[in-house]
């Protein structure tokens, strides 16, 4: 009904110059485009429309048709983007092959399919290896960073902190919990842990899966805060989606691209990151890409 009344007053009966109907523009995985752009990695930038193209990229796809010789035959029929997006999407926030089984049987559940757990296996392994192949440099930026976190908290470091380039600072203390166990007496005896607290023992574990989604993320709210403030309209955003007024979507797009751009080709933020948790190795750089070429990406947001 909200947009049939827009559309009564913007287009026929032209009592209105602008819609304050809002519409939504969507990265093309996130994780993907901000870990391209930390990584300088022309391949993946391109896969996720952070390169220009004449169509919508798809690395969902890409990875699938990889993956798929590489799966048993039972499974190679239904090897398609969907099979694999969210083991794709997940990848980059260091999902873990335990996480990346749940996601692939219940694509295939939905196709009707019950997989063999050690055709399962076999297939995640495939996706994953696929994804070292297209996406080498998030691969490698990731690796990279659990290797770096796990040298800091062996240095003695009890938390990590960087700053983000809208400038927000974060602190990233994970700690071990402190744990009681507790008998039970219900439907036969257990025992349960329960966590009472954090200790004074660092969770150098939880750091190491923890820092690439949380730098990621931190880097996808410095994209959209300072995007934010240069964009005078109203406007809502969810995590990797910009809401705003249909007539305005030019401008907040054109916005968000030139963001983008200042942020990985006038900063090569990875070594900022690097110096500021002491890492002990340079990190991983492809130093394929030109960021600026975001500029004239339709499909980066989109």
């Amino acid at each position: 009904m909200a947009a049939c009344a827009e559309y009564h007053a913007c287009v026929m009966t032209c009592t209105r110059q602008h819609t304050s109907l809002p519409v939504a523009s969507d990265a093309t995985c996130s994780g993907l485009q901000i870990l391209a752009g930390l990584a300088k990695d022309a391949s993946t930038a391109k896969l996720v429309n952070v390169l220009p193209s004449d169509t919508p990229q798809d690395a969902y796809k890409v990875v699938a048709e990889k993956a798929a010789p590489h799966v048993p035959d039972t499974i190679r029929p239904y090897m398609d983007r969907k099979t694999v997006k969210r083991v794709v999407m997940t990848v980059p926030y260091n999902a873990k092959p335990f996480s990346n089984r749940g996601y692939i049987r219940e694509a295939l559940k939905e196709k009707g399919v019950e997989v063999e757990k050690d055709d399962l296996t076999i297939t995640v392994k495939a996706v994953r290896n696929a994804m070292d192949v297209i996406v080498p440099g998030p691969m490698a930026v990731m690796s990279w960073i659990e290797s770096e976190v796990s040298n800091a908290i062996d240095r003695g470091l009890t938390e990590l902190t960087w700053t983000t380039p809208s400038g927000f600072s974060v602190t990233q203390r994970l700690m071990k919990p402190e744990i009681k166990l507790v008998e039970l007496q219900l439907l036969g005896r257990c025992q349960i842990k329960v966590s009472t607290g954090a200790s004074d023992k660092v969770d150098k574990a939880h750091h190491k899966n923890a820092t690439a989604p949380n730098l990621i993320h931190s880097l996808d709210a410095s994209l959209l805060h300072l995007s934010a403030l240069r964009f005078d309209a109203p406007i809502s955003l969810i995590h990797d989606s910009v809401l705003c007024r249909a007539t305005d979507m030019p401008v907040l797009s054109d916005i968000v691209r030139e963001t983008y751009m200042h942020l990985f080709a006038e900063h090569e933020y990875l070594t900022t990151f690097a110096r500021q948790i002491g890492a002990e190795t340079d990190p991983p750089m492809c130093n394929t890409l030109d960021p600026a070429s975001v500029i004239n990406s339709t499909y980066f947001f989109c």
